[in-house]
């Protein structure tokens, strides 16, 4: 009798585990905690994914559903010198951007594939400099003077991914490491980029890892570093929109720039956190090194 209901217990709990197909996730990335309010400046990102039970542009594999991961999300670019109104002394245009994107991704044994698409808007109509100023208002301390942002625009961007993961031998410090390669086109933001990210710790099976944003209720917990280069085509919130624009300031953008990140991530049962920190070289010659952390917290139900 007894391990009658061990037995039932134990099946009751992997189907609720199983049984989690949705997720809700909050996102905000700020440098405040580096003391510095420059360059991009602050994002908020409120996303929803979802496991989908049959085929959708991609085919379906064997207990690797197709995801559906939809996103909200505002960013805020701002100069270093945040009361200057004198453009030649600025060393990046303030510019606002808000969008909407809808991203496909398909696991296959240790690969994972990603189809977006992204609709947004810059310049004022974006609401990232009323509510920056507003809040700098609030806390009564350095107000922003918002003036020379990019133009009001609207942008249409796709992106494909392909990343390959890999498993080293359990002698290694690191667990597992990950190859991405990234090709974005469109008017908001156009690149190449090729990346590689080294993990240590528990992480669940490549369908449900969180490493990918990949729904699963397994318990992980770990950390990585991470490396890349993008090489940069077009970037509208410094260069202003590449079919006809009319912003009082933009500048011309890097082409080639570097990324570096290292981040800890904790799930357990239906909630997954993590902090990640996020440095970029500089995008402008003007500018210098960009910084900032971003904290995420996801809700499966």
């Amino acid at each position: 009798m007894v391990l009658q209901y061990t037995l039932l217990l134990f099946s009751v709990a992997t189907f609720s585990q199983e049984s989690y197909k949705q997720q809700v996730s909050l996102q905000h990335d700020n440098d405040f905690l580096f003391a510095i309010d420059r360059y991009y400046s602050a994002g908020t990102f409120i996303g929803y994914s979802r496991l989908l039970e049959g085929d959708f542009i991609f085919k379906r594999e064997k207990d690797a559903p197709i995801q559906l991961d939809l996103r909200l999300g505002q960013e805020t670019y701002t100069p270093r010198e945040l009361f200057e109104r004198n453009f030649d002394l600025l060393e990046r245009p303030y510019a606002g951007y808000l969008f909407v994107s809808g991203q496909l991704s398909k696991v296959k044994k240790n690969h994972i594939w990603t189809l977006q698409g992204e609709f947004g808007l810059t310049g004022p109509q974006s609401l990232a400099g009323d509510i920056q100023v507003a809040y700098h208002e609030l806390i009564d301390t350095f107000i922003p003077v918002w003036e020379g942002q990019i133009a009001n625009g609207a942008h249409v961007n796709f992106k494909g991914a392909y990343i390959a993961a890999i498993d080293l031998d359990t002698s290694y410090f690191f667990k597992n490491i990950s190859l991405l390669s990234t090709v974005s086109l469109g008017t908001r933001l156009s690149y190449v980029e090729q990346g590689v990210n080294a993990y240590i710790g528990k992480q669940s099976s490549l369908a449900t890892r969180s490493t990918f944003n990949r729904i699963g209720g397994e318990r992980e917990f770990y950390g990585y570093v991470g490396v890349a280069y993008r090489y940069v085509i077009n970037n509208a919130v410094i260069e202003g929109h590449p079919f006809g624009d009319d912003s009082p300031f933009t500048l011309d953008a890097i082409a080639s720039v570097g990324r570096f990140e290292s981040g800890i991530v904790y799930r357990k049962r239906r909630t997954t956190y993590s902090v990640v920190y996020h440095y970029n070289t500089k995008e402008t010659l003007r500018e210098g090194r960009l910084q900032y952390a971003a904290i995420t917290v996801a809700r499966l139900f």
